[in-house]
């Protein structure tokens, strides 16, 4: 489902990232296992070592299931045979679950103006998205022309029952703006099944907590998109919380001398190119994964109204110029290492 590596652009700063297996602390266990062509980390505090490691357990196999069932390009995979029925104007059945999360991210696309969509998976293979290896050129404009004549969406999606069908052949739905955040939700409900109430769980630098450390909040650096390894500002984190980072240096190629980001604006076509990064924290990680892809393409001029419709309070953005926006929720979690906040 995440076809590239990831630099993280959130960092736990009381578990580098560097660290690897099972902490020798009695009463912290520390776990790294790599799926989504990234590196997850689970921290759990207060915990006995069996019961903690039986949890992680659980979360490593259920990861592994999602990512080949969720795989937009790999085939094989549910989301492989829904994008095969949706193409050859066929309707599938699907589990109950992955009809409640098509439904979600449908709400949540709504919300959004449609300026985070799922259904846009051609125009991301047109991009070279796909690709774990692409240096472009970027697609000739006769073919972002003739995608967007079509304008695939998300909302084309239907379900009779348990039946998915599409209005729109050409729907390719690519989960991989929003998926991480479900797959956050669905550790973090692992590990309250479990009894676990203090923990984290950082997939490629997107987190999800419960709990808090030693009584005291978690503590996660938020890294500069201009210079990734140095932290623009720290979040202080208890309770259930979970804190999304989205930005254009993910994942780009270069073509005569310009940059294509990754974040694609299902309005043009084109890549984003207004923000730098958007962090956004909500209880919900798959709400958050969704608004800090959304936010980005909102740019400048629309996120404040994308960000009411989705019901986003705490945001941090940064420009293409460097410039810091802050939302009034946001300001009691971040400390900035600099004061730029506009």
């Amino acid at each position: 489902m995440f076809r590239l590596f990831r630099l993280p652009l959130l960092l736990l700063l009381t578990f580098w990232l560097t660290a690897c297996g099972t902490s020798s602390v009695q009463d912290v266990v520390r776990q790294t296992f790599y799926v989504f062509g990234t590196a997850v980390h689970i921290e759990i505090v207060n915990t006995p070592k069996d019961k903690a490691m039986a949890a992680i357990h659980a979360i490593e196999v259920d990861f592994n299931h999602f990512n080949r069932e969720w795989h937009a390009w790999e085939k094989g995979g549910l989301l492989s045979k829904v994008n095969d029925a949706i193409a050859n104007h066929q309707s599938i059945v699907v589990p109950e679950s992955v009809k409640a999360f098509i439904v979600k991210s449908q709400r949540l696309s709504k919300e959004s103006d449609y300026l985070f969509d799922p259904g846009i998976g051609n125009l991301l293979k047109l991009w070279g998205f796909e690709s774990e290896d692409w240096h472009g050129p970027p697609p000739p404009q006769d073919k972002i022309n003739a995608w967007l004549k079509s304008r695939p969406s998300i909302a084309d999606i239907h379900f009779d029952g348990d039946k998915l069908s599409s209005t729109n052949a050409n729907v390719k739905l690519d989960f991989g703006g929003n998926a991480k955040g479900l797959a956050l939700d669905r550790a973090i409900n692992t590990l309250k099944s479990a009894g676990i109430e203090n923990a984290i769980v950082n997939i490629g630098g997107d987190m999800r907590i419960i709990g808090t450390k030693d009584g005291h909040a978690w503590r996660i650096g938020v890294q500069d998109p201009k210079n990734p390894k140095n932290v623009m500002g720290m979040v202080k984190l208890s309770g259930d919380e979970s804190i999304v980072t989205s930005g254009t240096y993910e994942r780009y190629f270069t073509w005569k001398g310009k940059t294509y980001a990754h974040i694609l604006d299902p309005t043009t076509g084109y890549p984003e190119e207004h923000f730098l990064s958007v962090t956004v924290i909500d209880k919900d990680a798959t709400t958050a994964d969704t608004a800090s892809t959304a936010l980005m393409v909102a740019g400048p001029k629309r996120w404040e109204k994308i960000a009411k419709q989705m019901g986003i309070t705490k945001a941090y953005l940064v420009d293409d110029k460097g410039n810091e926006i802050i939302t009034d929720a946001m300001k009691p979690y971040l400390t900035l290492m600099e004061n730029k906040a506009q």
